[in-house]
């Protein structure tokens, strides 16, 4: 396991994630998610949101405190340590770092910097033709004055919608954003990539933190209002819709939750803390059905959701739906052996062995 022993420092976000899970990831495979940073950091991702941490010459501004020595990754180099990401498809890479910055005319800062954001994804550093047509594609770029953030940013946008730079030639619109040149017309990739410009005045890490400050100080009219912008120029990213939900359900708005967290589902099914709290609304509604259903999608996104195995299990066994409570119980065990409800779990599978043998009698 590589973040075996590792104290792990995220610089950014990773889309699609909220703090709580990736601390939980991390933590399954023995290592450790610093709340801050210092000494003791021994690796540090760099989310796709960080791109502001990039200077002109390739170099990143590491947060104040950082070991020098301490191990830089990529976004999607955390997401295959975590088991989110399949590996980098199985392709020729005889092309070493010398090579890629000898043919593509980029410096090694350069260079680095388009693997920290995965515009270059090489393996045991060494990188594919694809990998190199990118790096020429980002240096055109740069030598036409395209500041470096927003060639990162523009790889970033093009790789959520399958895209590669490799595969696209871009070219500065008549605004300054970046644009397709597509048999010389121009054209948009799509709303995220048309670089807005209140989005460069302010990142959406700083809305988010805001956010996330304002909520925590109790302050949900500016969280709403700092989540709503937020939500408006990242179109893609779930956890910006889920933690709106979250202000509204606080401030009593349980419908514009529910569609909040309906929103974070629809950006990513996998979704399971929306799954989870559109359960609990739906049992809050006596929708029993549904809020099963919801329960479900939880634990099928989460295996290892304890929460959610304990909620399906209970509202299974109300609902004398036994059967299908057991295995539920039993898996929820497996997570928490020692979890304050425990009893509670150990009790419920008493009880369902009972009235599962009962219903075999009364069956014969």
């Amino acid at each position: 396991m590589p973040l075996a022993g590792q104290t792990l420092y995220l610089v950014g976000r990773i889309q699609g994630l909220t703090r709580r899970r990736l601390d939980q990831l991390v933590r399954v495979r023995r290592g450790r998610l610093a709340t801050r940073p210092g000494a003791r950091v021994t690796t540090i991702a760099f989310g796709h949101s960080a791109t502001t941490h990039v200077l002109d010459d390739g170099r990143v501004a590491l947060p104040p405190g950082m070991p020098p020595k301490a191990t830089l990754i990529s976004e999607n180099v955390l997401r295959r340590q975590l088991g989110l990401l399949e590996p980098p498809a199985d392709v020729d890479r005889s092309m070493g770092r010398p090579e890629i910055e000898r043919l593509a005319g980029l410096s090694p800062n350069l260079i680095a910097c388009l693997v920290l954001f995965d515009v270059l994804e090489p393996v045991d550093d060494r990188f594919g033709y694809r990998d190199l047509v990118a790096a020429r594609e980002a240096a055109r770029l740069l030598k036409t004055g395209v500041a470096l953030h927003d060639v990162l940013d523009a790889s970033i946008s093009l790789r959520r919608r399958g895209g590669n730079l490799a595969e696209a030639r871009l070219t500065e619109g008549p605004s300054g954003e970046l644009v397709r040149e597509i048999a010389g017309q121009l054209a948009e990739l799509s709303g995220q990539l048309t670089m807005r410009l209140e989005q460069k005045a302010r990142s959406i890490d700083d809305l988010l933190a805001e956010a996330e400050q304002a909520e925590a100080e109790g302050d949900l009219a500016a969280a709403e209002s700092l989540y709503t912008t937020a939500m408006r120029a990242d179109t893609v990213d779930p956890v910006l819709p889920f933690n709106l939900g979250n202000v509204f359900q606080a401030q009593g708005r349980t419908t514009e939750a529910k569609i909040a967290w309906q929103i974070a589902v629809a950006r990513d099914p996998a979704f399971a803390e929306a799954w989870y709290n559109l359960a609990m609304a739906a049992e809050d509604e006596n929708q029993t059905d549904l809020a099963v259903a919801e329960y479900r999608r939880a634990v099928q996104a989460q295996s290892d959701y304890a929460d959610a195995h304990f909620n399906l299990a209970l509202l299974l066994t109300r609902l004398e739906r036994c059967g299908e409570a057991l295995p539920v119980w039993e898996r929820f065990l497996e997570l928490e052996p020692s979890a304050s409800h425990a009893a509670t779990a150990q009790k419920a599978i008493a009880l369902c062995r009972m009235r599962i043998q009962q219903d075999r009698i009364q069956t014969g």
